[in-house]
């Protein structure tokens, strides 16, 4: 937000130059991002936070600058000139829509002369960057700088039956902005129309139709006060940000419109002439209903640190425009109209602090009685995430908000929670699954030619139903790239299968896949699920092309509560004192036949001295049937009490051929 120090000067009387007054700036928390020269004067470029919407404007900063110096507050002052016509016998408003529309109010003006504004019009609005246009759109802008009331004039010819009109956009309706681009509206839409079509997007920008130009003669000023949700999202859908736009989605001052509309048409009537219609036509169907927040002397001292007196207190809320009563215990405040911000006891505390000088406050932290400690899961979350660190994961922190039609290619029958006032049409709800974000931060680097990754999150997933904390690892490209000593090697299913392992054997939950039915997201055959805890393996393909990934990606996904709550504890033994006896068979299998059959036949027979089985080799083809296949399995035994013989091993051999070919049907390949 510009500011002009000699524009500032109406309004109040400043005794100090611009350099000192930037720093009063900062110290009341509007913070100078420059300060330039300009034409004679200073304009200051200030960093207005979104819940001072009262701040953008040259007289809502005089206000704040009144308070500073003790200053008496100036309006601007005008003189209106009324013709005998009245507003509401040339001209009509109605609103179809008041939940959209607080207040329109509006001003007919006849037999204005189009030209251009004067210097000191150009000037000024140069100044702070604005280019100028007419000497009615100059006034418009002029206004809306001095008052922060956004307004807009259209050529009161051109909107047809003479009336206007505050409604919902209709279905596969569109309008020609004053930008010259046909943009398509829809009902979620407010538009300012006339008996037949939208001349408007209320609170975004006027139509090319009833723009004012060279010819025009009659003039309608609208003043009006629009929902800010509804302009902000009408913005971001179409694409469309302006400087009424940035006003009203923080919130314009709806007891400002009417003013800011008597002081826009006396101007156009100093500057371009006409004749100003009597009284303003004020639609107002939803009234502004002051809020009222008391403040306790005690709390003053408790929150900051120090007691203020009562008569700085007093002051301040003054100078601000605050109406005050004196309670019992402190202080009833009504905040004014262009405040939305003042609700409750703090908000209060903030403006002594702010007005009184936070350099008056000592910088030392309240006492504590109380001791810190860890949550309840702390000390495995860093356990996890050193585990994790070890095995080449960074750890990655985004954004919970996301845009639903992502997040429903993942969690299709989630129904997720939606935000009241988003940031953006594409952070619309909060996420309900890790992996869209994930997938993102991989195509974000893929994009900037970083395609060797290995990534984690630990972060929450929401629902309607409430929210869970979850673990996603995504690794992609080269595990390993080339050098002197090894070839480059791409990450692969296994590696992923072993970071797993890693993990599950950390927190002691067996690694136990079951053929549960997987996501549609992960590649079928690459893939497995560990009940709820974890489900692992590659994106599918057709996910993979939607973010145009060139890599095989590689997805694990935890319940991160599941994970760490496992109730086994870490057992310590002692080492072996005897020796242990390998023994390998090479099994003939059917081809339907997998892994985790064989481990179990094997482990059906229930041999204390088996303390190890795993498979080393397995051969598709070979001097057998085309029905089966070979794979080679291990066995390790060994006894805590002696030295097992050839006879027992023998013995133990057989019971597991036997359970095998029992059970299986296997077959030792000779």
């Amino acid at each position: 937000m510009k500011i002009s120090y000699n524009w500032l000067k109406e309004f109040v009387d400043i005794p100090e130059a611009p350099k000192e007054l930037g720093g009063r700036f900062t110290g009341i928390g509007l913070a100078v991002d420059a300060l330039e020269a300009a034409n004679g004067d200073s304009v200051f470029e200030l960093d207005v936070a979104t819940n001072r919407p009262d701040c953008l404007s040259h007289f809502g900063v005089a206000r704040e600058v009144a308070v500073v110096y003790d200053a008496r507050l100036k309006p601007p002052d005008f003189d209106l000139h009324e013709g005998e016509t009245k507003a509401s016998d040339v001209f009509s408003i109605s609103i179809a829509d008041p939940d959209l529309c607080a207040r329109y109010c509006g001003r007919y003006i006849a037999g204005v002369k189009i030209g251009p504004s004067p210097e000191w019009l150009k000037n000024r609005l140069e100044s702070i960057g604005v280019r100028s246009i007419n000497n009615v759109a100059d006034v418009t802008n002029y206004v809306m700088f001095e008052l922060g009331q956004p307004l807009h004039a259209f050529d009161a010819d051109r909107i047809g039956g003479q009336q206007i009109i505050v409604r919902r956009a209709g279905f596969d309706e569109k309008i020609t902005t004053l930008d010259g681009v046909e943009r398509p509206l829809n009902p979620s839409m407010l538009v300012i129309a006339d008996v037949s079509n939208a001349v408007a997007v209320a609170g975004v920008m006027g139509g090319a139709d009833s723009e004012i130009s060279s010819a025009t003669s009659n003039v309608l000023l609208e003043s009006a006060n629009f929902d800010p949700l509804s302009i902000r999202k009408t913005s971001r859908g179409l694409g469309l940000l302006s400087e009424a736009s940035y006003r009203f989605e923080r919130g314009a001052d709806p007891e400002m419109a009417r003013y800011a509309c008597d002081r826009a048409a006396a101007l156009i009537q100093a500057l371009a002439g006409g004749t100003i219609c009597r009284d303003v036509i004020d639609v107002y169907p939803r009234k502004w209903q002051p809020a009222t927040a008391k403040l306790r002397a005690k709390r003053i001292e408790g929150f900051l640190g120090v007691p203020v007196e009562h008569a700085i207190v007093d002051r301040i809320f003054e100078k601000l425009g605050f109406k005050v009563d004196h309670t019992a215990d402190g202080w009833s405040v009504q905040a004014p109209s262009y405040r939305p911000d003042i609700t409750r006891e703090e908000d209060l505390l903030e403006e002594i602090a702010r007005h009184h000088g936070f350099d008056k406050f000592p910088a030392r932290l309240p006492k504590w009685a109380g001791y810190g400690s860890g949550l309840p899961e702390e000390s495995k979350e860093r356990v996890l995430r050193n585990v994790l660190a070890s095995s080449g994961y960074s750890e990655t922190i985004p954004m919970a908000f996301s845009d639903e039609p992502a997040e429903r290619r993942f969690r299709p029958d989630t129904k997720p929670v939606v935000l009241m006032n988003p940031m953006s049409e594409e952070e619309a709800i909060l996420r309900t699954s890790l992996v869209p974000s994930m997938l993102r931060t991989i195509q974000w680097n893929a994009n900037r030619g970083i395609r060797d990754l290995q990534l984690y999150e630990i972060g929450k997933s929401y629902s309607a139903e409430g929210e869970s904390r979850s673990l996603i690892l995504a690794a992609t490209g080269a595990l390993r790239t080339k050098s002197v000593h090894e070839a480059e090697r791409e990450f692969d299913f296994y590696d992923l299968k072993g970071d797993v392992e890693d993990l599950l054997e950390t927190f002691n939950v067996r690694f136990a896949p079951n053929g549960e039915r997987l996501p549609a997201y992960y590649h079928p055959g690459r893939a497995a699920r560990i009940g709820d805890v974890t489900v692992f393996g590659e994106l599918h393909p057709d996910y993979a092309g939607e973010y145009k990934f060139r890599h095989h990606v590689y997805l694990a996904e935890f319940s991160v509560d599941l994970l760490l709550e496992s109730g086994t504890q870490h057992a310590i033994r002692s080492v072996a004192k005897f020796p242990s006896i390998r023994r390998d068979f090479s099994l003939l299998l059917d081809r339907n036949r997998i892994y985790s059959d064989v481990e179990h036949a094997v482990r059906a027979v229930n041999i204390p001295e088996l303390v190890k089985v795993e498979p080393f080799d397995k051969l598709d083809a070979g001097p057998f049937p085309l029905s089966k296949y070979a794979l080679a399995i291990s066995l390790l035994y060994q006894s805590p009490e002696r030295t097992l013989t050839d006879e027992e091993v023998e013995g133990f051999d057989r019971q597991i051929l036997d359970s095998l070919k029992q059970r299986l049907g296997a077959e030792l390949r000779q």
